[in-house]
């Protein structure tokens, strides 16, 4: 069966999305702290170069969260931000070779090829799939390397769902950082070095004290808002559901989204 397409707002401007991925065979690849912190810090430079910002994480012994905002700037990214993203990624001495490459094709009068260059790179930056792809290749890396690890790390495709802002994000916000909670870790998410949270704009939708106990995510993403927002991205982005014909469903009094997501009742927190 053909796979869903992505559900990605497109064109300049901002969107927010809650992204989760899985080890394959749900492994306990990231029982060791060191690993969870090599995740988290993969995860921040793939955001940085990607000029994706962070809201939430949090990174679990078999599982990752991660709610994020994309802005699509008005103008192609320059070439020093450009360069000064590189050294973010993969360090200054790659930065440096990466300029002095520019420099050389510069000499011999081929600026279209470095033109060509950036526009592979811009092209990897402001999109949650591309962010991702960066994030896991820059993980694996170290891990496969560091563990002697020869197996595949990650299970299919990452789930994305995208958010409306305001309470609806503060949701999926609260959701990713009190992970460790609901897992019986912690006690307090403060007490989990691998989660952490900004201060939502927004206050929590839903009653108040109320924590979302289970979102299932499923291939194919889905939308999750205000039911004026459900309705108008299913008219925008419907083409990339296998059905036109998708219904705005109400998540107890948290708001609405598409099919697929599920919630268990409300916990306090």
């Amino acid at each position: 069966m053909a796979r869903t397409a992505r559900i990605k707002k497109s064109g300049i401007g901002t969107s927010f999305y809650h992204l989760m991925s899985r080890t394959n065979d749900k492994r306990f690849l990231f029982e060791k702290g060191r690993v969870k912190t090599q995740l988290v810090d993969a995860l921040k430079r793939a955001a940085a170069f990607s000029g994706i910002e962070i809201d939430a994480y949090v990174a679990m012994d078999n599982h990752f969260h991660v709610v994020c905002k994309v802005v699509r700037p008005e103008e192609p990214v320059p070439e020093d931000e450009i360069v000064r993203r590189v050294a973010v990624l993969k360090g200054e001495r790659a930065a440096d070779e990466l300029l002095s490459h520019w420099k050389e094709l510069r000499s011999i009068g081929m600026e279209a090829a470095v033109a060509e260059a950036q526009e592979r790179l811009r092209a990897r930056m402001n999109d949650i799939s591309e962010f991702m792809k960066t994030f896991k290749e820059t993980f694996n890396v170290w891990y496969k390397h560091d563990w002697k690890y020869t197996g595949t790390i990650w299970s299919g495709r990452f789930a994305s769902t995208l958010v409306e802002g305001g309470c609806y994000l503060a949701t999926c916000m609260r959701y990713v950082y009190f992970n460790p909670i609901r897992a019986g870790i912690v006690s307090r998410a403060t007490d989990y070095v691998w989660c952490w949270m900004a201060e939502p704009e927004a206050p929590f939708a839903g009653p108040d004290g109320g924590l979302m106990r289970r979102v299932a995510q499923i291939e194919g993403g889905k939308i999750f808002g205000s039911e004026a927002f459900v309705v108008e991205m299913v008219f925008v982005l419907g083409d990339r559901f296998r059905s036109r014909h998708v219904p705005a469903r109400a998540v107890e009094d948290m708001g609405f989204a598409t099919h697929g997501w599920r919630l268990a009742k409300e916990v306090a927190v």
